[in-house]
Parts: structure tokens; sequence; C-alpha cells
């Protein structure tokens, strides 16, 4: 009966010591949120010539792809009596483009891209006794300098910079110099 009451003694002073010891802390992980990898975002000039509405893809935190669409349509026509004459013109601008945001603090970066813009155009021209039709794309080379306001992990996005328009064909080798501005929603 010793054995008995000694052994429950034991076990009591074990379970009491047991109980006293403070629960091992829980270490707090820090979650980092997740960068926002999208955009969506309307450009006023820019790399679209005129305006364009845009899709972006983040591929690294630093860096992103990004497709537009501009498209511009116009048409025309005049009549005098039996004669009548008419003419219509579309202007369609996709640019394709490279941005790097290496240099930046917190949302505001300098942002360097390059890249190209895939113009199409076509246009008609009718008068009563003739007809007149013609359409082609013209590769466009672009760039971009300038600023974003762009949070990482989501929100509200502005951009504006020099966007110049390369123009390079066997007639004529110019440079377009243009600028523009964007707003946007990164997500």
């Amino acid at each position: 009966m010793r054995r008995i009451a000694m052994g429950l003694v034991i076990l009591g002073v074990t379970a009491s010591i047991a109980h006293a010891q403070p629960a091992p802390t829980a270490t707090l992980a820090v979650v980092e949120k997740k960068p926002a990898e999208n955009a969506l975002y309307a450009e006023l000039g820019g790399n679209g010539a005129w305006y364009s509405i845009n899709y972006e893809r983040f591929i690294r935190p630093d860096a992103a792809v990004r497709a537009g669409l501009m498209y511009m349509s116009i048409s025309v026509s005049a009549g005098s009596g039996q004669n009548s004459a008419s003419s219509s013109g579309t202007w369609m601008t996709i640019p394709l483009m490279f941005e790097y945001l290496g240099v930046h603090a917190g949302p505001h970066a300098l942002e360097l891209g390059a890249g190209v813009s895939m113009m199409y155009f076509s246009g008609n021209a009718s008068t009563f006794d003739a007809t007149a039709m013609s359409s082609g794309v013209v590769p466009v080379g672009t760039a971009t300098i300038g600023y974003r306001y762009s949070n990482p992990s989501g929100g509200f996005i502005f951009k504006a910079g020099y966007t110049p328009l390369i123009f390079v064909t066997t007639e004529q080798k110019d440079i377009f110099h243009w600028g523009g501005m964007s707003f946007g929603y990164r997500f």
C-alpha cells in the first residue's frame, strides 16, 4: 500500500509540474502578401498612339509584359445631284511591350519599356465611276521612359512618360516624339 501511495504522490507531483510549465510558444509566421500580378488601364497617347486599353501581366515583381488595343474609324460622304463620293478609313494599333520597374521606392518607380506597336490601316474611296481600296500593317518600334505609381500589392495605377514611336520603312526613318499617361487598377 505504501508503494501505491508513493506512486500516486509522484504521479501527482509530476502532473502538477507539467501543468505549471508554460506551453511552448508558437512562432508567429510573417505572411507576406503576394504581389498583384495583373493590371488593366487606359492610356491616353502613349505607345498605342491616340489611346489604348491595356492588359498587363507581371512575370516578376519588377518586370511585366502588356498588350493593348486602339481602334479608330472615320467615314465621309458628299453628293451633288446624281454624283456622289464617299470614303472611309480604319486605324487599329496593338502595342506589345516589355516593361522594367527595377528602380523603385515603394509604389513609385522609374518605368523603362520597349516593344512594338502593330498598326493596321485600311481605307477605301468611291465615286460615281471609280472605287479604290488599300490596307496594310506597319510594325512601329516604341519605348517608354517615365514615372509609375503602382502599389505592388494592388490598387490604383498612374503612369506618365515619354513614349516615342519609331517608324522605319524603306522610304522613311523617323522618330515621332510622343508621350502618354495612364490610369487603371492592379489586381
